[in-house]
């Protein structure tokens, strides 16, 4: 993972006229993920996670970016795929959105706090739709290839 010109800790972006600081997108994310390893639903889908400290890294860099912030990693974000094969569903959408709500609370300002949960929960009912028609497409190409495999098998 190549770094450009990561933002200094004090560095901040307004979102909607509040003020976020690189430093606590990181907390809040670093935070989030230690939340998450010790939750005893959610650390089963996220055991994929192969280096926490990368991880953590490259989704203080997603927050950054979605609130304005100039990008500084080469990455590629793929969340359908890559939730939808952990097992992603609304249940766990829900705990995910709960334990984040709650790490806002322990580390922003009331402001700050609220327009983050406003704005991960939009995020994650579009995931959550963007997730159901994947799976939907999903779920028709291998019917078609277990029907197209079973009528050759068949002649």
């Amino acid at each position: 993972m190549k770094n450009i010109n990561i933002p200094n800790d004090n560095e901040t972006i307004s979102v909607n006229g509040v003020q976020f600081a690189h430093r606590d997108i990181y907390v809040v994310v670093d935070d989030f993920y230690t939340r998450i390893q010790l939750d005893p639903v959610l650390q089963i889908p996220f055991q994929s996670v192969g280096d926490w400290p990368e991880h953590i890294q490259k989704l203080t860099h997603f927050w950054w970016t979605r609130f304005g912030g100039k990008p500084y990693l080469f990455n590629h974000y793929d969340p359908v795929t890559k939730h939808f094969f952990a097992g992603f569903n609304r249940e766990l959408l829900e705990r995910w959105l709960s334990i984040f709500h709650d790490t806002l609370r322990s580390h922003l300002n009331p402001s700050q706090a609220e327009l983050w949960k406003l704005i991960s929960e939009r995020m994650g009912d579009a995931l959550s739709m963007k997730n159901e028609l994947f799976r939907r497409e999903y779920e028709q190409q291998n019917t078609g290839a277990d029907s197209r495999t079973s009528k050759n098998s068949n002649s």
